[in-house]
């Protein structure tokens, strides 16, 4: 068997991939106090009340049964790649092309996940490859990753991935 090296591009997005995966692994732990961690008396006294309500946009963060939840909305004139597996209430992913760039995808898509209360957990850019992703502070599973690359033989054309969670 003969080994055959990766090309640079690729090892570029490997490295990206593995960053970003890496990333949200750690931003996976400790979503919240743990079970035997109770705060001290006058520590409750001094926090602010926090409502009961959630913050405005926070309910969008949960998943409509016909599809994603408003941060994880199509982007605006995209043409999705055929080869998408379906969603499910509870997650999907979805890829396009659009003749936007990198940098206006991420954007909308940070845009989308502050209106909707989650919070970034990393903001990655190698080359001309970014990577976006949030959770929801809240604990709740709502998650996103984004990730937007121009397209090898096409430097026009931006390629997208959007891996999307819902709120549970």
């Amino acid at each position: 068997m003969r080994l055959q090296p990766i090309p640079r591009r690729l090892s570029a997005r490997l490295a990206l991939t593995t960053a970003f995966a890496a990333s949200l692994a750690v931003a996976a732990c400790g979503q919240g106090p743990s079970e035997n961690e109770t705060p001290p008396p006058e520590a409750k006294a001094a926090a602010p009340e926090t409502p009961e309500t959630p913050a405005v946009g926070a309910e969008t963060a949960e998943a409509t049964p016909s599809g994603p939840p408003a941060y994880a909305t199509a982007y605006p004139g995209a043409a999705p790649s055929p080869s998408d597996a379906p969603t499910t209430d509870l997650g999907g992913t979805v890829t396009f092309t659009t003749t936007d760039s990198p940098e206006a995808v991420i954007g909308f898509y940070q845009a989308k996940a502050r209106d909707s209360g989650l919070s970034t957990v990393s903001a990655l850019k190698q080359g001309d490859t970014q990577a976006y992703a949030a959770v929801d502070p809240e604990g709740r599973g709502a998650t996103l990753q984004v990730v937007a690359q121009p397209v090898d033989d096409n430097e026009s054309q931006t390629h997208v991935s959007v891996t999307w969670t819902a709120a549970q």
